[in-house]
C-alpha cells in the first residue's frame, strides 16, 4: 500500500489550493517559470525549502526537498463581480527557516473576509537559496540572490495565472514578516520585480539589512572551506543537501548583534551590484530615495519588545553581562565610543539588566530605525508611506514574531479578548492596505514619523520613532 500525503486544510467560506509549482529550478541555478495546470486538484501541501529544523511546527506533510517551489492560494467561495485584490505573504525565519504550510502562512483568514485573494510562497533557503556563489562563475554563475530570485518568479507567475482564482494581477500586494519582510523590500531593488507588485508591507523588516558583497563572498569563502570544496565549488552540485545544511549553520554568526550590526553580517539579500549574476541595481533604500518607485505605496511596522524574544528564549547567548559590553559592541559600529556610550545610557535606564538594555537598543537599531528611516526616505520622494508600531496585549507580549497568526487572518489558541481585539485589527490593516482602503488607516507620513499603533503601547509610537531617528541621526544602518 502506498502512503500518500493528508490532504490539505480547507477553511470555512474559502476555496484553497495547495503546493502549487510556479518553478523549477536545478540546485544553484536560477528558477524557471512552470507552466499552470488548471485541471489538478491542488489539494495536498507542497514540500517545504531543506532546512535544519523539520519539527512539526512547519505542518510539512509532503516533506522537504530541493524541489520545494511552490505556492498556495486562498480565495472567497462565491466569486466576486470583479477581480479582487491579490495579497501575497512571504515567510520569515531568517533565511533559514519556514514554509507555506505553516499555520502563520495561511492567508484563508485573508480570504475568508471576501475582501482579497490570499497567496503564500515557499522560496529556497540557507545553504540552498541564500548563499552567494555566483563569483565563482561555471555551473554557479547564477546562484546570487536564488531566494529573490524565487520571490520573483512566484510574482511573474501570479501576474500571469492569479485572474484564474479571481484575483486582479494588476493590484497585488507583497507583504512579509521578518525574512519575508526583507524580502519584500528587496524587490525595490531587482529591475527583474517592476510591474509585479503595486504595494509592499514589511513588519518586522525593511528596506535594510542587506548583505555587502564583501561579505557575502566572505561567507561563501567559510562555506565551501568548512566542506573541504575550495578546491572545486562545483562540487557542491553532487553533495547530499543533509551536508550543506549544518555546514552553512556551523560558519554563519549567530549572535544578534553581529548579524543585524552595521556590517550586516547574516545572509539573505545580496548587494550585488556590479557582481557576477547581478540581480540587484541598487539598495532598496536608495530606491525609495530616488523616488523611481514613489508609485509604489508602502507599509513599515515593528514591535515594541522585538528582541525580547531573544532574551525569553536564547537568554544565555544573548546575554551581554554587563552594559560596557554593549557599548564595546556599539563602538565597533565605527562610532566614537563617547557616542556610542550616550546611545547606550539611553536605554540603561528603569534598572533594566543588561540582557534588557541591549534588547530595547537592538529592537530600535534592527528594526525601528530602518522602518522610520524608509517611511520618511520614501514621503520625502513624494510616495505614499504608512509607519505602524505593534505594542504587547493581555497574554501576549509585543516581541519579534508575536504578530504572525495576525497577520494571515490567524487565531492564534488560546489568545486573550485583549490579543483577540489586537490581532483583529492587524489583520485589517493588512486588509485595508491590500485593498487600497487608506482611509481606514491613520495618517501617512509626510514630514515627521506620523505612526499608527495596536495594542497597549508602552509609549506614544510617533515620539518613539522620532526619538530613535535622533538618537541614530549620522549612523548607518545598512
Amino acid at each position: 500500500m502506498t502512503a500518500t500525503a493528508p490532504t490539505a486544510p480547507t477553511a470555512p467560506g474559502v476555496r484553497s489550493w495547495w503546493g502549487i509549482p510556479y518553478a523549477t529550478a536545478e540546485r544553484y541555478r536560477r528558477p524557471v517559470l512552470a507552466d499552470f495546470d488548471p485541471d489538478r486538484p491542488y489539494d495536498r501541501k507542497g514540500v517545504v525549502s531543506v532546512q535544519p529544523d523539520s519539527g512539526d511546527w512547519l505542518e510539512a506533510d509532503s516533506g522537504m526537498g530541493e524541489d520545494c517551489l511552490n505556492l498556495n492560494v486562498w480565495a472567497p467561495e462565491h466569486p466576486a463581480g470583479t477581480a479582487l485584490p491579490v495579497a501575497v505573504y512571504i515567510h520569515g525565519g531568517g533565511f533559514e527557516y519556514g514554509a507555506n504550510t505553516q499555520i502563520t502562512s495561511n492567508a484563508s483568514g485573508l480570504a475568508a473576509t471576501g475582501r482579497v485573494v490570499g497567496v503564500s510562497i515557499n522560496y529556497r533557503l540557507g545553504a540552498l537559496g541564500a548563499v552567494s556563489l555566483s563569483q565563482y562563475g561555471g555551473a554557479l554563475a547564477e546562484a546570487s540572490n536564488l531566494c529573490l530570485q524565487d520571490v520573483i518568479a512566484a510574482l511573474t507567475w501570479i501576474k500571469q495565472n492569479i485572474a484564474h482564482f479571481g484575483g486582479d494581477p494588476g493590484n497585488v500586494t507583497v507583504y512579509g514578516h521578518s525574512a519575508g519582510g526583507f524580502s519584500a523590500f528587496g524587490l525595490l531593488g531587482a529591475p527583474s520585480a517592476n510591474g509585479l507588485y503595486r504595494r509592499l508591507a514589511g513588519f518586522s523588516g525593511a528596506a535594510s539589512r542587506v548583505q555587502p558583497a564583501w561579505w557575502a563572498e566572505e561567507l561563501a569563502h567559510r562555506f565551501v572551506t568548512e566542506l573541504g570544496v575550495a578546491d572545486n565549488p562545483e562540487k557542491l552540485l553532487a553533495l547530499d543537501a543533509s551536508a550543506l545544511v549544518p555546514a552553512l549553520h556551523k560558519v554563519l554568526p549567530t549572535d544578534l548583534g553581529v548579524r543585524a550590526g552595521v556590517d550586516s553580517k547574516a545572509m539573505g539579500v545580496v548587494l550585488d551590484t556590479g557582481q557576477p549574476g547581478a540581480v540587484l541595481r541598487a539598495h532598496p533604500m536608495d530606491v525609495l530615495a530616488s523616488g523611481t518607485h514613489r508609485d509604489i505605496d508602502i507599509l513599515l511596522s515593528a514591535a515594541t519588545d522585538e528582541l525580547g524574544w531573544w532574551v525569553t528564549n536564547d537568554f544565555d547567548r544573548f546575554d551581554p553581562h554587563t552594559v560596557e559590553a554593549i557599548t564595546d559592541q556599539v563602538a565597533g559600529w565605527r562610532i566614537p565610543r563617547s557616542r556610542a556610550q550616550q546611545i547606550v545610557d539611553a536605554y540603561d535606564l528603569g534598572g533594566r539588566t543588561p540582557a534588557e538594555v541591549r534588547s530595547a537598543l537592538l529592537t530600535d537599531y534592527i528594526y525601528g530605525l530602518p522602518a522610520a528611516r524608509a517611511a520618511l526616505a520614501h514621503a520625502a520622494a513624494g510616495g505614499n508611506a504608512h509607519l505602524l508600531a505593534i505594542g504587547p496585549a493581555e497574554g501576549v507580549p509585543a516581541v519579534h514574531g508575536s504578530e504572525m497568526h495576525a497577520l494571515v487572518g490567524q487565531e492564534q489558541p488560546g489568545r486573550s479578548v485583549e490579543q483577540a481585539e489586537r490581532d483583529t485589527r492587524i489583520r485589517d490593516i493588512v486588509l485595508d492596505l491590500a485593498t487600497g482602503e487608506y482611509n481606514r488607516l491613520w495618517p501617512a507620513v509626510v514630514d515627521r514619523p506620523t505612526s499608527g499603533s495596536v495594542g497597549a503601547m508602552p509609549f506614544e509610537a510617533a515620539a518613539h520613532y522620532q526619538a530613535v531617528l535622533d538618537l541614530y541621526e549620522g549612523i548607518d544602518r545598512p
